[in-house]
């Protein structure tokens, strides 16, 4: 818990900035997918060069890997490089209102369902607890009114879907499955309404 506080604080205050500068500064989607584009390949070049060039790696190695995860550590991208890849994607993909929600979801829905669950968490689902899936929930429908022109319906479905596939025990990062899909939920619902 004491390495997990440190990244999902860090987690809180990176993962937020997106949504939050996209949705309230008003930037154009395309504008904010060009952004969020060349941040990508910006961290994933950083990334892949974390283990093939010493001073990256030392620089890492100094202010980053007690953060890290065993799987970053031993070279895979990092939570950092699949966020903007995620985020890029989700932009591209959906509405203003539905990609900040999914992308909102993923970072608060998933940060408290982790602190949540390994502090409190009693009743095992897979690798993971009902306690912290009700607490991402929660969190998720109480982050949902930040994005008031969104129906309600819409919301709910975005945030247990985000939920239900935090929940689920798929190799795919949290960064990168939780907007997307919830993302596609809330597209799908709002083709529906």
């Amino acid at each position: 818990m004491r390495q997990e506080l440190p990244r999902k604080a860090l987690h809180l205050a990176t993962n937020s900035v997106i949504p939050i500068v996209y949705y309230f500064m008003d930037i154009p989607q395309i504008i904010m997918s060009e952004l969020l584009g060349l941040a990508a390949i910006i961290f994933v070049i950083i990334d892949l060069g974390r283990t093939r060039n010493i001073w990256i790696s030392k620089i890492f190695q100094r202010f980053f890997n007690r953060m890290m995860r065993s799987h970053e550590l031993d070279g895979k991208l990092t939570g950092a490089s699949y966020l903007l890849i995620g985020s890029f994607i989700t932009v591209i993909l959906f509405p203003k209102g539905i990609a900040v929600l999914a992308l909102l979801f993923a970072t608060f829905g998933d940060t408290f369902a982790a602190l949540i669950g390994k502090k409190f968490g009693r009743i095992k689902i897979g690798s993971k607890t009902l306690e912290g899936f009700l607490a991402g929930l929660v969190v998720c429908l109480f982050i949902s009114y930040l994005v008031p022109d969104v129906p309600n319906i819409i919301k709910y479905f975005g945030a247990f879907s985000a939920m239900f596939i935090e929940l689920m025990p798929i190799r795919i990062d949290d960064n990168l499955r939780i907007p997307l899909f919830s993302g596609l939920v809330m597209d799908i619902v709002k083709f529906f309404m």
